[in-house]
């Protein structure tokens, strides 16, 4: 007979051994649980924090877009004859954006961080109706193709000339992008010039709804916008707007965006170019138009040298030129770092392709063009496609740089992964959640976006140290743009003290006092 056991049954609680296993003693907890539960005993949460603010970080980018005076840039673009708006329509652009940059990612996250009359003044916020017609009249200032117009442009470039000034008083020189451990310099003038690096990609904006420009695409159901940045400082040169449906190979668009980036490089840094495209400007028209760019060897000092690094596809024609090859002419690839790569190996295709046994299978395509080719080793159980090599992965790529060792190449053109590390921080900065069925004033939303990116690439070159100087928006977000603040007044100065306990107080400070000393625009 079984009988249920009641709280008067202590004999369980002991401790009792039986052949082969022992039944340990149950502890109770009961005296944990309230010890865990105590911090929370006698604390109260109230909406009543009157004087406090919350992201309190975000006068850094603000102050920055005032200092360096994109504030103004806006403000003077989207004039109109005879129309004076009640909100300023520059203030509203730059506050969007640091409110962007310091991570608000819809309408209502803009409206609710700009209502802080602390921090924005009480002119300072914008309802989500007002943002909306401030897109609006962006998206008039842009072009038909997407990019910004030419006033918006000339403003811009303008602004960007005078930031990089202040970035090059600061550290010496516009940062170098890093190549297997080193700089990528040019000789010139006593001492090495960063070579400036000019990435293209493009990506996908998802659509949860149907939007105007919204179409199916290779990766579901959206846009299709078309970037160019900077890598040597992070920022973005050129944003186009496509609709889903919009080509990866698609020539036009490349060299638009292309010359729209380099209009925005401010002229003493357009003598040596590297531009770097994935796959997609694997064509002929993209390449032409950077061959007719490259007018150093026509002019020498008084042209400007333009290099490319594209991805090529591996192809029929490829793949013989790799079956040609022998072991010994293949060579260990590098690390991001410099050191040898074991398990990669790369290999130049130039000759195979330009004299094999079918003739000229390059004929057309510039004659200083090189290809090269990478392989890896296929992971173990990874099945190859239908017609591939079983045991190795390859890759290929073109440029027209003329010297430089294999290795160096190969490494050189993989850092066009650094791209996607911006088109991450675009997406961080609201790019993914579209505020409006409207394509243009979605185009000025990315427009906005992009600014946010800029701002923070900025922010970290002229205010921020050590490893805030390289963080990502996320960290950047967590350590110094969202920390709380106390707002008070003396003295008649208004002043916000960052809690002595938050690790990154100082730096808040710091950085704040960095950007005050700029001299303004």
């Amino acid at each position: 007979m079984r009988v249920s056991l009641t709280w008067e049954n202590t004999d369980c609680l002991d401790l009792d051994s039986y052949p082969g296993r022992d039944t340990l003693k149950v502890k109770r907890t009961s005296g944990t649980a309230a010890a865990e539960a105590a911090w929370s005993k006698s604390l109260l949460v109230k909406a009543e924090g009157a004087g406090t603010v919350a992201h309190a970080g975000v006068v850094l980018p603000r102050l920055l877009a005032d200092r360096v005076g994109l504030t103004g840039a806006f403000r003077d673009v989207l004039a109109r004859r005879g129309f004076r708006p009640g909100r300023d329509r520059g203030r509203a652009v730059t506050d969007t954006v640091a409110a962007l940059a310091s991570g608000a990612q819809c309408l209502s996250d803009v409206e609710a961080m700009t209502a802080q009359v602390e921090l924005f003044g009480p002119a300072g916020g914008a309802s989500d109706t007002t943002v909306l017609r401030v897109l609006g009249e962006y998206a008039d200032r842009l072009g038909e193709d997407g990019l910004a117009g030419r006033a918006l442009a000339r403003a811009t470039a303008k602004v960007r000339s005078r930031v990089w000034e202040q970035i090059v008083a600061r550290h010496g020189r516009l940062p170098a992008v890093r190549v297997a451990g080193k700089d990528l310099t040019r000789p010139g003038g006593g001492e090495d010039v960063p070579v400036l690096v000019i990435r293209l990609d493009a990506t996908v904006i998802a659509a949860a709804s149907a939007k105007e420009g919204a179409e199916a695409n290779y990766k579901g159901f959206g846009f299709h916008p078309l970037t160019a940045w900077c890598s040597n400082t992070g920022e973005n040169l050129a944003m186009m707007n496509r609709v889903g449906s919009a080509g990866s190979f698609t020539a036009a668009d490349h060299v638009k965006v292309l010359d729209a980036a380099l209009a925005q490089v401010p002229a003493a840094h357009r003598r040596e170019v590297l531009v770097s495209v994935d796959g997609a400007g694997a064509s002929h028209g993209l390449v032409e138009h950077l061959d007719a760019l490259n007018t150093a060897g026509q002019h020498g000092r008084r042209g400007r040298g333009v290099e490319y690094s594209i991805g090529w596809p591996v192809d029929a024609r490829t793949r013989s030129a790799i079956e040609a090859t022998g072991e010994g002419d293949w060579s260990a690839g590098l690390t991001a770092t410099g050191g040898a790569e074991e398990h990669a190996q790369v290999v130049e295709l130039t000759g195979l392709l330009r004299h094999s046994h079918t003739g000229d299978l390059l004929s057309g395509w510039p004659g200083d063009m090189r290809i090269f080719a990478r392989r890896t080793p296929r992971s173990p159980g990874e099945q190859a496609q239908l017609g591939q090599d079983p045991n190795w992965r390859y890759g290929a790529f073109a440029t027209n740089t003329p010297t430089g060792q294999v290795q160096h190449l190969d490494v050189r053109h993989r850092t066009q992964a650094h791209v996607e590390d911006r088109i991450k921080e675009l997406k961080a900065c609201g790019a993914t959640r579209l505020p409006s069925t409207s394509y243009d004033r979605n185009s000025a939303w990315l427009h906005l976006a992009a600014h946010a990116v800029t701002v923070l690439a900025w922010l970290r070159l002229l205010a921020l140290e050590d490893d805030l100087a390289v963080a990502e928006p996320k960290a950047l977000r967590f350590r110094l743009l969202s920390a709380p603040a106390r707002y008070v007044c003396h003295a008649r100065k208004r002043v916000l003290k960052i809690p002595t306990g938050w690790a990154w107080a100082t730096h808040l400070a710091d950085a704040f006092d960095r950007l005050r000393a700029l001299h303004p625009a």
